[in-house]
């Protein structure tokens, strides 16, 4: 095996010890992404039930108070009444009077609907309330366990790195940089064997030329087919 090569096996398996640490860590803000994106549907959510029910309360309110309005005023248009001194203006108030009470039946069967709908909502806006609060503690116990996570973690991340860093030393630029992304683009495998002329990556055939080279271990050779650098295995 070329000593590169072998030097860069080495490196691999330090890389995989380090992906298989950091694996849950990785994934944590993107779980907390999802897990706020639930949070703020929930919250609009109780928002809209939360408005709507004190819209039909406001509502039902104003409506309540354009019922006792009316009242009101058909008590003064039938005091009027008894002080009309002539039979039109007697017919005009009662044509006067039977408006108003047709407009505060409207109103007041307006007012009972709404009443309804209050009492129909309220429930909507307490569960909607306590979906809100239930995923804000789920959030909150997720955040605390992450965090702990990575604390736990720390320490260990650290010292494969270092040791990473240190096995890094002496490889040529280029070829690190190449392997370090056939690494992230091949499932973790930048550096993998040849067996029966097979490169194990992709598990196509190598050439017969690529063989040879490897045989001779003076240079770095790559697979035709996934650029992974190769080494004969069994």
């Amino acid at each position: 095996m070329h000593p590169l090569v072998k030097k860069l096996l080495e490196l691999q398996s330090v890389d995989q010890e380090i992906a298989s640490l950091t694996k849950d860590i990785d994934s944590l803000p993107a779980e907390e992404a999802r897990r706020r994106r639930r949070l703020d549907e929930l919250q609009r959510s109780a928002t809209d039930s939360r408005n709507r029910f004190l819209k039909a309360e406001l509502d039902a309110r104003a409506l309540d108070n354009a019922v006792r309005g009316s009242d009101d005023e058909i008590k003064r248009l039938n005091e009027r009444l008894g002080q009309v001194r002539n039979n039109a203006e007697y017919q005009a108030t009662l044509f006067q009077i039977e408006a108003v009470r047709k407009d505060r039946d409207v109103m007041q069967e307006e007012c009972l609907k709404l009443l309804e709908s209050v009492e129909s909502l309220r429930p909507e806006v307490a569960a909607a309330e306590a979906a809100v609060a239930a995923e804000q503690k789920v959030l909150e116990e997720f955040l605390r366990e992450a965090e702990a996570l990575r604390g736990s973690r720390a320490g260990a991340i650290a010292e494969v790195r270092g040791r990473r860093k240190a096995m890094s030393e002496g490889i040529p630029e280029d070829l690190l940089h190449d392997y370090d992304g056939l690494f992230k683009t091949r499932d973790g495998i930048g550096v993998c064997p040849v067996e029966n002329g097979y490169c194990q990556g992709c598990y196509n055939k190598i050439t017969m030329n690529d063989t040879a080279r490897l045989l001779g271990k003076s240079t770095v050779v790559k697979c035709g087919s996934c650029q992974r650098i190769l080494y004969m295995g069994k």
